[in-house]
């Protein structure tokens, strides 16, 4: 039996949505390699689910729906619905996080110049005439 359109919708974003959840896990775990990764996936799972609405939009509209397939139609739209706003959610936690990080960097980045060149004036210079003996 060919799946309908709404089940291989639903198939799609519920990838995406899995997606999205392994997003976070990397991102606790501090793996921006993983996380972009992830989103490089997520966009092939996106470029699917685009050709899939082409298609639908190539039925031609002479071709009416079953009777009684109205109820099955909200039924899958509620479902596709509710697994989009899951991932909306997911999504808005990882953005936060992100930006939570980009932040600590951002704070981080003065202290870590500052170190260096602190660290830096206390390196034994090579040229003449420095208070280190050359034989040390």
């Amino acid at each position: 039996m060919a799946k309908s359109l709404a089940s291989m919708q639903f198939e799609l974003l519920r990838e995406v949505f899995d997606l999205a959840r392994a997003q976070r896990a990397s991102l606790e775990r501090d793996d921006l390699d993983e996380v972009l990764s992830l989103m490089g996936e997520r966009e092939v799972i996106i470029e699917r689910l685009a050709r899939l609405a082409e298609e639908a939009a190539e039925t031609p509209e002479n071709v009416l729906s079953f009777p009684g397939s109205e109820e099955h139609a909200r039924q899958d739209q509620l479902a596709l619905d509710t697994v989009i706003r899951g991932i909306l959610e997911h999504d808005r936690q990882n953005e936060a996080m992100l930006f939570d990080k980009i932040q600590q960097i951002r704070e981080e980045l003065p202290r870590i110049a500052r170190g260096k060149r602190m660290a830096s004036a206390y390196r034994p210079t090579s040229e003449p005439g420095s208070l280190m003996s050359r034989s040390s």
